[in-house]
């Protein structure tokens, strides 16, 4: 047997610990990688209360120290780049955290004798690459990959793009989410356009399936995501009201945490929609299961979403999917096909193709099943996990 190809990844958001959500789907990529003979080594930032090395189902994982335990704030809440918009001197915290990644890095590869660097998150790791490609020039091989919100940060400030470029332009390839991030970052530099593949996230379909054991509400509408401006929810709230004239049990719940949560929970009791609609908190990925295949639609009418998880862990589930046609949400939709799309904010629109779906169980079928094919044949971890494993053995 060949002995397997090591990659290291450079990520700052990887789970702490059993259980937790940070980039969990890296977690489920890097384990998955070892079907296909990759052994991932993986170097991320420490954080309050976790070890500085262990090992997470067979997965090595390397933290590094940036700042005093309770300092170490940069990393896994969601909101580096917002942290250093309202306090410029957390550059220093950052460079130091950049400092700190590439000496850990540069530890591991000499140790392991890694020559396949994988970067996640190209804002700010790409600091990391850059310093690692001027130590190690042609021994080591970068690949970055975006999640999306990097990406949207290097289209719109150019600064970031400028610190950006020699990674972009040194690496050996780019994976990125959807196809709109890709048109994001070409708007920046078309010319490493060659380099550029499209990798959808991967999703547990040992986690996400069809569980014919729990009986599906036949009016609930489920929304889950974070509770963010992004994510539009007002307007999913006003479509249920609307829908509500229509289909008086219909229910709304979106599970999320997130800075919109009191004035969503406001915006529901002004409509006096109380017995209609909830705000719920987060729950573990076991749960969810049980949540989608309760749901007789998942909506996500987010703009410009880097990709759209929910989507395709609720089409796992064998459950009818609506998405705004926006982002790469039209990468996991095909309207009329696998779910339905409709016009960004557009009220109306929403709440037609809700009405559409809880009152025809025909459509809901057709659009559930086509939906689960396609997220088993594109979104899975199993696909996923090929596709990087031949990425890899192609550089290797």
């Amino acid at each position: 047997m060949d002995p397997a190809l090591k990659v290291l990844f450079v990520t700052h958001n990887y789970p702490r610990r059993e259980g937790d959500y940070s980039g969990v789907f890296l977690h489920l990529l890097a384990t998955k990688l070892r079907d296909f003979g990759i052994e991932v080594t993986v170097i991320a930032p420490h954080d309050y209360n976790a070890s500085e090395y262990e090992e997470l189902d067979g997965i090595k994982i390397h933290r590094f120290k940036y700042a005093e335990s309770k300092s170490e704030t940069l990393a896994y809440r969601g909101n580096m780049h917002r942290q250093l918009i309202a306090n410029p001197f957390k550059i220093f915290t950052l460079l130091k955290f950049v400092r700190k990644a590439t000496e850990k890095a540069t530890e591991v590869i000499e140790k392991e004798n890694i020559k396949l660097v994988s970067v996640h998150w190209v804002v700010p790791n790409c600091l990391i690459a850059t310093r690692l490609k001027k130590q190690f020039g042609d021994r080591i091989k970068t690949i970055l990959h975006s999640h999306g919100t990097d990406a949207r940060i290097i289209n719109k400030f150019y600064a970031v793009y400028l610190a950006a470029k020699p990674a972009m332009e040194q690496a050996e390839s780019w994976t990125v989410v959807s196809n709109f991030i890709k048109r994001l970052i070409l708007e920046r530099n078309v010319a490493i356009a060659d380099k550029i593949r499209v990798f959808p996230m991967p999703n547990d379909e040992n986690l996400f399936y069809p569980d014919e054991t729990i009986a599906q509400k036949p009016n609930l509408v489920l929304g889950v995501s974070r509770l963010t401006r992004q994510k539009r929810l007002p307007y999913l709230i006003d479509a249920v009201k609307k829908a509500s004239e229509e289909i008086p049990e219909i229910k709304l719940e979106v599970y999320g945490s997130g800075p919109e949560r009191a004035s969503l929970r406001r915006l529901i009791e002004e409509k006096g929609m109380e017995r209609i609609a909830q705000i719920k908190t987060p729950v573990p990925q076991a749960d969810l299961r049980t949540i989608y295949n309760r749901a007789s639609v998942v909506v996500l009418n987010s703009t410009e979403e880097g990709f759209g998880l929910a989507l395709t862990e609720a089409m796992l589930c064998r459950r009818a999917v609506i998405g705004a046609d926006s982002g790469g949400i039209v990468d996991i939709i095909e309207h009329e096909k696998t779910g339905l799309l409709f016009e960004p904010d557009n009220v109306p629109a929403l709440t037609e193709a809700i009405v559409r779906i809880l009152k025809d169980e025909q459509l809901r079928s057709r659009l559930a099943e086509a939906g689960y094919q396609k997220a088993l044949n594109g979104f899975s971890s199993d696909a996923a996990a090929k596709k990087f494993a031949e990425l890899y053995r192609e550089l290797a």
